[in-house]
């Protein structure tokens, strides 16, 4: 899931995969990161950093609260993970999981489980006291289309499967405790496979938003509502989504990556006011250096 057009190493690691069952984001293990090197992630205290910069094309948003041409959008790359004790930090550029900081507190051969403390993800929330029945249709048109940047926060459990050495499967189910806005959930499913010093990887993901969050985001009260964004209270949603990267290590300290994300949005979604397409689409690629 992307909440707000809702954020993912070192290069030596590209060349040989070796997964261990501790924490670390899904992102990480399939697109060549630390865990690949027996970084902090999978293989006891410690971390990793690093910073570059990335391209991002963005598919049109679709939806009406946004700037809704295609662009082709530069950014900082900022990335890393580090874990000490069972307790982990991560910030991972690829990662559709947001910020996480939590806990490893279970592991086996093959499976992990990680309590997240705070599950950070980019949201968008109605401008602070503003009484919209007070307003005139225009100036409640005005209103639902002047979103403001939040946060969502959340807090719940992460379930993490390896096997074969390119394979991952990956459950995750936060609530949010910052702003109320509900339940989110994924399940991801990850393969990595390596061509001379490429690693590529695919990860197939299914998402579940509550009724609550997706009220949240593009829901339509009956005060709020007016000719133009007529009253919506969707239900809650499975969405589906699609990913196909590659990593490739420059030096032992750069690494190039680029991949290629496509996701559908669902009717609940799709059938807001504010949305005027069923899915939403980015591509990117970057240079980072390994500290």
């Amino acid at each position: 899931m992307d909440l707000n057009r809702a954020l993912r190493g070192t290069a030596v690691g590209l060349m040989a995969l070796s997964w261990g069952a501790q924490a670390g984001d899904i992102a990480e293990s399939v697109s060549g990161g630390a865990a690949h090197s027996g970084g902090a992630a999978h293989s006891g205290d410690g971390g990793y950093f690093e910073m570059g910069a990335a391209v991002s094309y963005l598919g049109s948003s679709g939806d009406l609260r946004y700037e809704d041409d295609d662009s082709l959008q530069p950014s900082l790359l900022i990335s890393g993970v580090y874990q000490y004790g069972g307790l982990f930090a991560e910030m991972i550029h690829q990662s559709q999981d947001g910020i996480n900081l939590g806990f490893n507190f279970w592991n086996s051969e093959n499976w992990s489980l990680d309590l997240l403390v705070a599950n950070l993800l980019g949201s968008i929330s109605r401008i602070e006291g503003v009484d919209p029945s007070q307003l005139n249709e225009m100036e409640r048109n005005y209103y639902l289309l002047s979103e403001e940047d939040s946060l969502y926060i959340g807090a719940g459990l992460r379930a993490t499967r390896y096997w074969d050495n390119q394979y991952v499967l990956q459950m995750r189910l936060v609530h949010d405790y910052y702003d109320d806005q509900g339940v989110y959930g994924s399940v991801r499913l990850g393969k990595s496979w390596q061509v001379r010093n490429w690693n590529f990887h695919m990860l197939g993901s299914m998402e579940y938003s509550s009724a609550t969050l997706n009220r949240h985001l593009y829901g339509v009260s009956k005060e709020e509502a007016t000719t133009l964004f007529p009253e919506y209270q969707p239900d809650a949603s499975l969405s589906f989504g699609v990913e196909l990267g590659v990593a490739y290590p420059i030096s032992q300290s750069l690494v190039f990556r680029g991949f290629y994300r496509f996701w559908s949005l669902p009717g609940e979604v799709s059938d807001s006011p504010f949305v005027t397409e069923d899915h939403r689409s980015v591509a990117s690629v970057s240079i980072s250096y390994v500290f």
